[in-house]
This record gives C-alpha cells, structure tokens and sequence, in this order.
C-alpha cells in the first residue's frame, strides 16, 4: 500500500490486524502483520474524542456546531453553546448533517454527461473543460450570458463569486432560497422602510401572536426562536406570557400555543386587519395615544369596511377579537409575527403589513424589532428573479449555468417549465456533493466538500460571522468549492491578467485576507493571528449589539388595505394549504434517513408524504388513511395518500413541502409527493414571492400507500399520561404547597407494606431526567440526537409499518378528547427502581447498576422478548433483524457504543458512556461528578432545554429541586415502578 501525504486533519487511514491461513489445512499459525497509523495527527489521541467548531450549513439559520473528531473521522455533531443563535441547542436538521457527509449516494470525483450518463473525469480535465468554456465565453464577449446560482452561500465565498465574475468581465449570481419571505420583506420595506429582515426578540415580549409564523419549525431561525420562545412562555413572577397562534391548520408551533384560532384559509389578513380595527376604536376613544402620522396611518388602512364582520365569514368570532385585543392593550411589549410561509403572493403581505402596524402601536414592541440585525434570508433573490432566469434560458440568453447547492428544477413550479429551458442552455456545471434534479441536466459535474470538509465562514445575521473549518479530511475526490473557482478563474483568463484581480492562491488565503479585514474593523488590540485563533477555537466572531434606533413608519408609506377574500366555502375544490416541515424544510433535507425516518411530530408518519383532511372530508370522498387521491389544479397535479386527521378545518387538505423526488437519492426519490407541482406559474408583482394555488380538486384513485405512522392512536384513552393544568391552578398549588405526584426511585420511595422488593442502595449517584412538558415543543431535535449517539438503526418504510422502530426515544403526540388541541410527550426507558422488566428476564439481562440505571446487557440477551412483554411503557426495541448501514454511512458510527445484532433487545441507556467518561475524569481528580458537568445527548440537543438530567441523589442538583414542583408527576405512577424520568406538567391558560 502506498503512503499518503496526509495533511493537518486530513483523513487518517487505519488498518488494523490481518490475518490469513498459512496453509490449506487450516493451521492455527496465521501470517500476520501490524500496519500502524500512516502519519498520525499531532491533535488526535486514538480512543479519545477531539472536538472542532464550526457552522451548520443545512439551512440559512446558520447555527453554532461542535463536531466531534473521533480517530480522524466525525460521529457526532453538537450545538456551540457560545454561539449566540442556538446557545448550544441543534434541531433534527443539524444533526442529520452527518448523512450529508456520509451519504452513500454522494458523488466521488468530477464527471461528465454523455448520452444520459456520468463519465468519470479526472480533476485536470474536468477543470480544462470549465475553463476551456470560460475561455470561449470570454473571446466571444458573452459573459453577461453567464449566471451563478448558489443558495445563501458562505460570506467570503459570495464575495468571491462577484470577484469572479467581475474578472471574467460580467455576470449574474443569483441566491436561491424556495423559504425566501418575499411577502415579509415586502411588507417591512412598505411599513418600515427596511427591505429585509429583522431579528424578532421573541424573549423580551409579554404578548405573542402569531400569524402563519413556524418559528419552532422553519420559521427564519427556528432552534434561536424555540430557545427565545421557552424564555417567554416559563412562568416567571407571578405570571405567564400568553402566546395566540391564527392559522389554517393546527401546526407544531400553534400546539405550544395558549390559543390557536382556526382560521380558513385566506383569512389571516382578515384578521390581523380586524384587531387593527379594534385597537383604532382604542385610538379614537384616547385609551392607546399614537402620533399624527402613525395614527393618520391606522385610520386609511382600516378605512371604512367592517373587517370584523369579514373575519366572521372566515370562523373568528367577535368575542375571541375582543379578548385578543384587550390582551393586546394590556401588554407592554406585544409582538406580531406573520409567517411569508404558508401565506403567500399579495395575502402573505398584506398579513405582514398589519402585523408590522401592530407592532407600532406600542412603544415596547418597536424595542423588539431589530433590524441592525437584520437575518441572512433577507439577502436571498425573490422568486420573480427565477422565473425571469427561466424564461432568459428559454430565449436562448444564457450559455453557462453554474449550480451550487441550489436546486430549482425540484423547488420551482414545473409551470415555469424551468427543466425544459435548462436543456437550452449549452453548458451547465454543477456544484452540488450528491445528486439532485437539477444536477441530473447539468453537462459537468464538479463536486465539492460539504461544510465539514471545506474551510469558509458564514453570516447568519449582521454582527455574527460564524467561521467554518474542516473537521475532518474528505471523504471522496472533492474539492472546495472556492479553490475550484480560483483555479478556473485563473487558467481561463491567465492571458489576459486575471492573476492581478484573483491574487488569493487558494480559499483559505482569501478567508484570512478577508477576516483581516473583520480584524480590523473590530479594534482588537490582539494581533491577528491572535484573533484568527481564537475565532477558530470558538467558531466565528460576533459582538451582540442593540438597536439604538427602534422601527418608525416609513416616510412614504401608502396605506393599502387589503383586498376583502372568499370564503373558504366558496369556490370549486378544498381549500390547499402548503406548509414546510422540520425535518425536510425545502425539501434539501429528504435525502437523509436519519430524517425519513424521524416521525412527522404533528402526523407521526414517516418514510413519505400525505394529504391531510377532517374525517368529514374524506368520509364524502369515500376515502380511508392511505388511499390515494389526486389533486388537482389547473396548473399540475400530483398523487397522495389520504391521511384523515382533525389538524385542518372540513373542506381543507393540506401537504407538507419536502417529499417527491426523483433524483435525489435512495433515501428520498419516489416518495409522494412534491407539492410544488400545483403552484400558480404567476407571481406577486408586489412581492416578487410565490402564489400558492387557493384550491384544489380531490379524486380518489385506484392504489393504496399506508402512511407509516408510529402514534397506533390520536387519543390517551383516560391513562391522563401527559397532563396539563391551568396556570392558576398551578400558582395555588405552589402557595398551598401541594407535594409532588412522585414515589422517588430511592430507598425513600420503598415502604415495606406494598413493596415486594427491597430498595436499590445508591450511595454516590441516581440518574434522573425531568422532562418539562411546558418547554417540550415536539420538534424530535433529541430523537436523531439519540440516533447519532447510541448507535441506533434506521429500518426502513417497510419495517415501520410492521411497528419495528427502533428509535430508544420518541415523542408521542396525543389529541385532546374534542380533537381541537394536542400534546406531546417525550418517552423513554423510565429507569425504574422497581422495573418489572428485570424480574421477568431468566438470564438477568436487564440490570439495575449501582447509580440506578436499568442496563441492557447485550452479550446476555437471547430475545425472549419477555422485558418487552413485561414493559408498560413499551420502550424496548427488539431487534428483528441485523440492520446494516450501507458504505459509508457506517463510518458515523460511536465506537464507545455497541452495534447491537439479531435477536436482541435494546433501549435508552441515558448514554451510559457519557456517564462512565464523566465519572472517569471525576476520579482521576478524586471529586465527584458535578452538577450539570455532563448531560445525555438528548438533553444537549434540546433548543428548549426541556430535558434535564441530573443526579437525584444530590439533594441541590436540578433534577432533585425540579422533582419536588408541585407539577411533578410520573407517568403510569400506580404501577409502582417508581420511573427515574420525572415529568412536569404542561400549563394552560385562558386568553
């Protein structure tokens, strides 16, 4: 074997023992020989985990990442605690990078199309070729017939596509991003004067509302605003912020709500205009002072027209109005959202108008509008500039496309027939690591490192400059997708000087060149490199700075009430509504299993789409869960499976964006089912954003697809597992004392008289998790974390509709008795000191150790089942097969876990090698373990911190202090088996 010049973090390459028979005998001596490391990294200890930061890329947020470098190759991904957007939570999202860079269908080297098929090149032709192109273009004088398309790409490297193209003597970049708000930005340059996007300090507020807005979801930054919105929402003082959600269907943000208002769809502008009229008569009456113009502002916006009486038509009644608007005039900091998504075209700004009225209505509220920071979705191009790059290639205008991590083919309306004019254009390069429909009619594929492999930076919002760095060598023949361009640039336009203004003899020098730059305008009196190295070591730079100046009307602004809407009753077809999902977002993320098979929090289902309806909708299409129906408009259609369900109003289906593709991978393609193609082909001259088509036709067809859902029921049917109480109620009991609901799994908790068992001594430790189902939002962020962590298997669409998940944690979704609301509730092995699963097993496989952890002994195991059997809470996971990863999604494997085989049982072992490495190091200090030193992976990803876990023995420890509140409980708790996961009640309010 060769020896490869390995570079700082540059993929180690172990071999380790080989063996062979010495004779055809089958003699005990072998022939064997100790091939050691290659060139081991100075920073790498094998056996011992090294950790890098960085900043996740599957999405605009732009969140903090730790990456844990284990023997050269990463395993695991974490939030940046310091990184001021998620403080050290991640979603399912960032999680599931790691299928990113293990992806087994990701392209290994450069290729070219011919005849339909990818041809291998080597690196120096491929990059002759695009340069060769480059040449062409520039002789010819067409290089304003050249495009860039990215997505909201890394700062420098954007910087760099200018430089780039500007060099070659012209050219567009456009940034894609289908979640672009146009509607949003519309709305804020029309009220505020800001054509961008502003951070929303959710935290800071005393009243929400929401109009469309998923910021637990998707929504702008969803793990910034999960953390902000727990920070709101926790009792404090006396009292508890009210949060009221409107919108056409019950979502995963407006299950978290005090109050959803269940509008039909169209409707959120009616209502948002009804409160302005409401708080005019407040204005008028002198009870809420305004300026001259602002006021002047209210008066023509409202107009004359009864928008209460239009938000009736629509399912509000005036009674909830009224209550909303005196909690809206009793607030101090009140805070309007409206989403830009599902909304859109001229109804999504005309809710993000009155919205941002409403907010300047109270002098607190502008405090909470920041727009010195303003959020990096407000850079993207709006959907308007697409559809003219379409109809520009039709025509024949454009000679080269380059595509990087952008793909519009999927994401646009087929109507703009964006694919057939792509096929116009002589050369397309692609960019992208993986395939994509889009990169599927590219003529020359160039594919680069992700983000783990690649050096860049990133700006998710103004004043935080995130940094990225390779956190481990690469995995294929890939390239940084700078460097690429730098080389190109250079060998095309090396004659004519283009070395003078592409100086940078890679990316990296361009990234320091520029950080310089950040050095200098930051006035550190360190010196650079100083400064370099630490924003390296801690992920980026940033200086959290306040708004001095609050958010005004604009000078110019033009009242423009909106256009009165129909009805959701009128019309031929249902209603459609078109949401984005957390786990799929765009539909970038449907190429990772991790996320497949993650339950939908709302629906449960996995491993494919679905339409949702009331019951009564699919009782009068004579339709049952997983029949297929066809939706129609006159724009497109596409085939579904029927998914009955209470989340949308009779006469409204709705369909989540993410799923039906067709050449993404083996893990998304073929998946119903890409709602895209029912979108208008029009766009809204106001906004430049989408128009969603208002309705659609239903037909039930021949075929079935069952939806593989994990719930087995919507109801608790009386077991009262997740429990609710109403925060009045919950201030009474803290004043009375009210003792918890707990039997505490320590020999306190036993009483000889109804104990068959004697207690468990725990002299030093008792494991516990508390779980606060006020702050649990569902959005499965800790599921995939546990995924990654334990080494937990993905089986497949085919064996979760036979009910063999594997998952060691799930959140279970329960509707209430009306099926107007629902509820979520995390579950896991309860860790009982008097668990009914180790009595049953006859080989003592399950165990029960001295810090009270239920152990899972696997070499023991031989799959009675009987644990299972005996579990009440239904944790334990049989492994019915051994499940394999293909190449190289094996890679991401956690060597401190087990990968466990056929034939045995497994379940949550509150990341048992975490607590054996934490106590390890307390050891060698002669010290115990610390509170809050250490947490489960679950815990660690949790964006809301709802998940606590602690040790119950130490009596000021949070867990122990948490289990003693009056909403303590323990699910099943008659049963005696004394959990060692203790939950808090949810708390409801009245608006």
């Amino acid at each position: 074997m060769p020896v490869v010049d390995c570079h700082r973090r540059d993929f180690l390459k172990i071999m380790g023992l080989a063996g062979t028979s010495a004779t055809m005998g089958c003699s005990t001596d072998a022939a064997r020989k100790l091939i050691p490391y290659l060139i081991p990294a100075r920073e790498i200890i094998p056996g011992e985990a090294t950790w890098y930061a960085t900043t996740c890329r599957e999405c605009p947020a732009g969140c903090g990442l730790l990456a844990k470098n284990r023997d050269g190759r990463i395993i695991k991904v974490e939030g940046n605690p310091d990184h001021p957007v998620n403080r050290g939570g991640l979603c399912a999202r960032g999680q599931a990078s790691l299928h990113g860079l293990y992806n087994p269908d990701r392209f290994t080297g450069p290729a070219r199309r011919r005849e339909g098929r990818l041809v291998p090149l080597s690196w120096e032709t491929a990059q002759g070729e695009l340069a060769g192109r480059l040449r062409s273009l520039r002789r010819q004088g067409g290089e304003d017939r050249i495009v860039f398309l990215s997505d909201l790409t890394d700062t420098t490297l954007e910087f760099l596509i200018r430089e780039w193209l500007a060099a070659l003597g012209g050219g567009r970049h456009l940034s894609f991003e289908p979640l672009a708000y146009e509607g949003l930005r519309a709305a804020n340059r029309e009220v505020f004067g800001e054509d961008t996007i502003p951070l929303y300090r959710l935290d800071e507020a005393d009243l929400l509302i929401s109009f469309g807005a998923g910021f637990l979801e998707t929504w702008l930054s969803n793990v910034e605003y999960a953390r902000r919105f727990a920070i709101f929402h926790e009792p404090r003082e006396g009292r508890k912020n009210l949060f009221v959600s409107v919108g056409p269907r019950r979502s995963l943000t407006s299950a978290s709500a005090d109050l959803h208002l269940m509008v039909r769809p169209g409707g959120e502008a009616a209502v948002a205009m009804a409160l302005l009229e409401l708080l005019r008569l407040e204005v008028r009456q002198g009870n809420l002072p305004l300026d001259g113009d602002l006021a002047r502002a209210l008066e023509e916006t409202v107009g004359s027209f009864s928008w209460i009486e239009e938000a009736g038509r629509f399912g509000i009644t005036a009674e909830n109005l009224d209550r909303l608007a005196h909690r809206f005039m009793a607030a101090e900091r009140p805070l309007v959202l409206a989403g830009g998504l599902p909304l859109a075209g001229e109804q999504s700004t005309a809710v993000g108008r009155a919205a941002n009225l409403l907010c300047l209505l109270k002098p607190g509220s502008r405090q909470l509008i920041d727009f010195r920071a303003a959020v990096a979705p407000g850079r993207a191009a709006p959907a308007a500039a697409f559809k003219e790059l379409s109809e520009r290639m039709g025509r024949g205008e454009i000679d080269l496309l380059l595509v990087l991590h952008a793909n519009p083919v999927f994401s646009l309306p087929p109507s703009w027939e964006f694919a057939r004019n792509l096929r116009q254009v002589e050369t397309v390069v692609s960019f992208t690591p993986w395939p994509d429909e889009t990169t599927a009619l590219a003529h020359l594929l160039l594919p680069v490192h992700t983000f783990l492999e690649s050096w860049g930076d990133y700006s998710p919002r103004d004043g935080v400059h995130g940094l990225m760095q390779p956190v481990m060598g690469p995995m294929f023949d890939t390239r940084p997708a700078g460097d690429l361009l730098l080389e190109a640039g250079r060998a095309a336009g090396r004659a004519a000087g283009l070395d003078r203004e592409l100086p940078w003899p890679d990316y990296y020098a361009l990234l320091r060149d520029r950080w310089q730059d950040r050095w200098q305008q930051s006035g550190a009196s360190d010196p650079f490199e100083h400064f370099w190295q630490e924003a390296v070591r801690r992920g980026g730079h940033w200086e959290e700075v306040r708004t001095s100046r609050p958010p005004a009307l604009a000078v110019d602004f033009q009242p423009r009430p909106p256009q009165p809407g129909q009805g959701a009753e009128e019309g031929d077809g249902y209603a459609l509504v078109v949401y984005p999902t957390i786990q799929f977002f765009d539909g970038r993320m449907a190429n990772r299993p991790w996320l497949q098979e993650l339950p939908d929090p709302v629906t449960q289902t996995t491993w494919g789409g679905w339409v949702e309806m009331h019951p009564e909708t699919a009782a009068r299409l004579g339709a049952a869960r997983g029949d297929m129906v066809r939706l129609a408009t006159e724009h497109g259609a596409i085939e579904a499976p029927v998914l009955p369900i209470t989340t949308v109003l009779p006469g409204t289906v709705a369909l989540p964006i993410g799923q039906g593709h067709v050449d993404f991978g083996r893990y998304a393609d073929h998946r119903p089912a890409n709602v895209m193609q029912l979108l208008s082909p029009e766009v809204d001259p106001r906004s430049g954003g989408l128009r969603m088509a208002g309705r659609v036709t239903l037909t039930r067809i021949e075929g079935r697809y069952d939806p593989a859902r994990t719930d087995g029921s919507f109801f608790q049917h009386g077991r009262d597992l997740a429990r609710q109480e109403s925060f009045p109620v919950y201030r009474q009991a803290v004043a009375a004392g009210r003792p918890a609901e707990v039997d505490m799994p320590l020999a306190e908790g036993f009483d000889p008289h109804q104990d068959f068992y004697p207690a468990h001594g725990h002299p030093d430790y008792r494991w516990c998790m508390v779980v606060d189902l006020d702050r649990c939002i569902g959005c499965g962020a800790c599921v995939v974390a546990c995924y990654a962590e334990n080494n937990v298997a993905v089986v497949g669409r085919e064996q979760m509709l036979l009910g063999r998940e594997m998952s060691w944690l799930r959140i279970q979704r329960y509707f209430d008795a009306d099926g107007a609301t629902f509820r979520f509730l995390p579950m896991l092995c309860q860790h009982c000191d008097a668990a009914p699963c180790e009595s049953v097993c006859p080989i003592f496989a399950p165990h029960h150790s001295i810090d009270g952890l239920n152990n899972q002994v696997y070499n023991r195991c031989f799959g009675t089942r009987f644990c299972s059997q005996n579990d009440p809470y239904k944790v334990r996971r049989f492994n019915w097969f051994t499940f394999t990863r293909p190449a190289p999604l094996e890679w991401q494997l956690n060597p401190d876990v087990t990968v466990r085989q056929k034939g045995v049982m497994e379940k949550c072992s509150f990341c048992v090698q975490r607590i054996v490495a934490a106590k390890s190091k307390a050891r060698e200090e002669n010290r115990r373990v610390r509170d809050g030193e250490f947490t489960t992976a679950c815990a660690q990803s949790c964006p809301t911190g709802a998940l606590i876990f602690g040790n119950l023995v130490d009596p000021e420890s949070r867990v122990a202090r948490l289990s003693r509140d009056p909403r303590a409980y323990q699910v099943l708790r008659h049963l005696n088996t004394k959990p060692a996961v203790i939950y808090l009640k949810r708390l409801t309010q009245e608006i």
